[in-house]
């Protein structure tokens, strides 16, 4: 998903030695009646950038004393999703850069959230999905997040992270400090955690679950359990679907889903198009927690580990709604 630049602010000059801060605020964009996606970036010279992140409010030129979300790893421009909005409603945002003691900011953008349809309705929100009979219930998403047809890849992502990037790498990934043994969350190993950090999660939560921010609550990226569910109970095959090479799972009823062999990105390269499926879970290693579980299909249909920092692909599941 790409976030439109705008807005530049320049927030010191660079005399006598002085810092210079050029922060960026991105257009807010996917604006619902509650959320809204918001961004920005900075450039920096003659200081060190110790936090980058976005602030938000009802009143112009809001500030980190208000409403406000940050990173410390800034390799990438930082988007996030900002949420609990009221419906029907002008909130102002900018982009805010923190360096040494000094909070410098981007231009003042407003968005207007959608007034409150009060439909809520539609429990599976406006998704397509394929029921394939599973034992548990669950409901299987037609086409890869960020794509509008079975055939198409849409978006890579590393774990845990809820943006596409142009790299894959430890050095920009979001839950680290450069490495595989420096994790700042979803670690279960204080040897693999940054100055030995540790914490009990093992499966994604809603905020770093990409489906759940983007296709609704009801959805989420699969488990290890539903992935190896979806295995044990459906034939898979090699397959070309409108000229796109993938995997075509057929449940007993007849109905199927095809998953487009989109490849992976890795810390090196992207690679595997046209020759390998690799879709996260959203199930962490817990014995190497710089792993993650990941379904994979070549000749024959694989569960094992993927690094966390790779891009690849997310297919959404949904569990049946109980009426």
């Amino acid at each position: 998903m790409l976030m439109t630049v705008v807005a530049l602010t320049i927030g010191c000059k660079s005399e006598n030695n002085d810092p210079e801060v050029k922060v960026i605020t991105c257009t807010p964009q996917d604006i619902t009646s509650t959320s809204a996606i918001c961004g920005g970036d900075a450039i920096v010279t003659g200081a060190s950038l110790n936090e980058l992140g976005v602030c938000w409010g009802t009143e112009i030129n809001p500030t980190v004393e208000g409403e406000h979300r940050s990173t410390m790893n800034w390799s990438e421009p930082f988007i996030c999703t900002i949420s609990d909005l009221e419906p029907g409603t002008l909130y102002h945002v900018r982009a805010y850069a923190l360096c040494g003691l000094e909070y410098y900011y981007g231009d003042d953008k407003s968005f207007t959230t959608e007034e409150d349809s009060g439909g809520g309705n539609d429990p599976y929100d406006g998704q397509d999905f394929v029921d394939l009979g599973l034992p548990s219930g669950t409901l299987w998403a037609t086409c890869n997040l960020g794509a509008l047809a079975p055939e198409e890849y849409g978006y890579y992502l590393a774990w845990g992270e809820i943006f596409p990037k142009t790299t894959y790498k430890w050095n920009n990934y979001q839950y680290c400090e450069g490495d595989r043994d420096l994790l700042t969350k979803y670690c279960s190993d204080s040897n693999y955690g940054f100055n030995g950090y540790t914490d009990s999660l093992s499966v994604l939560l809603p905020e770093d679950d990409a489906v759940r921010v983007f296709g609704g609550s009801n959805w989420s990226i699969p488990t290890k359990e539903q992935w190896q569910e979806l295995i044990d109970n459906i034939t898979a095959i090699g397959t070309t679907q409108n000229g796109v090479k993938g995997c075509l799972f057929t449940a007993s009823n007849g109905n199927s889903i095809f998953l487009p062999a989109a490849g992976n990105y890795t810390q090196y390269e992207f690679a595997g198009a046209g020759q390998v499926c690799v879709y996260w879970s959203s199930s962490l290693d817990p014995d190497l927690p710089y792993f993650s579980y990941a379904f994979g299909f070549m000749n024959q249909s694989i569960f094992g580990r993927q690094s966390r920092c790779s891009g690849a692909s997310v297919r959404a599941v949904c569990t049946p709604i109980q009426h």
